[in-house]
């Protein structure tokens, strides 16, 4: 087995040994040949850049929520039926995806969850969505201003 092992190894190298020795050969045979006029490829359009999540905290999030801003609660409905933030909606993580067109493209979404883990969760999963308003409101539900 180990013979086999390195014979592999040794066959790998001579390889790419011979691969390099070719390749160097067609660079020597580029520069020994006349430059043709031809056009340079066109470079790839460069991409968008990706939307990022915005962490707030609830004193920016109420504040936006009053401008426009939509308020989603990921927790499940039983956590949500011991509370929650005024005006929220309700869209349990487990259902995100199943539920994704509930999610307006035109408004600041503002996603929160008991503590920050699933709200970061759904908001990583609106940004590759194409979303671009996503905001996570930091310590979630459990950091919620009690009056």
């Amino acid at each position: 087995m180990k013979r086999m092992l390195g014979f592999m190894f040794c066959a790998a190298f001579l390889i790419a040994g011979c691969n390099e020795a070719n390749a160097e050969k067609k660079v020597d045979a580029a520069k020994a040949a006349p430059q043709a006029a031809a056009p340079a490829p066109a470079a790839p359009a460069p991409e968008a850049p990706k939307a990022q999540i915005t962490n707030i905290d609830w004193a920016k999030a109420l504040e936006m929520q009053q401008a426009g801003g939509v308020l989603i609660d990921v927790r499940t409905p039983g956590e949500v039926a011991e509370g929650t933030a005024p005006g929220s909606i309700n869209i349990p993580l487990q259902e995100a995806e199943q539920r994704l067109a509930e999610f307006p493209k035109d408004k600041d979404l503002l996603i929160f969850c008991r503590s920050g883990k699933r709200s970061m969760a759904v908001s990583n999963f609106l940004i590759s969505n194409g979303y671009e308003r996503v905001f996570n409101v930091v310590g979630g539900f459990l950091a919620f201003p009690k009056n």
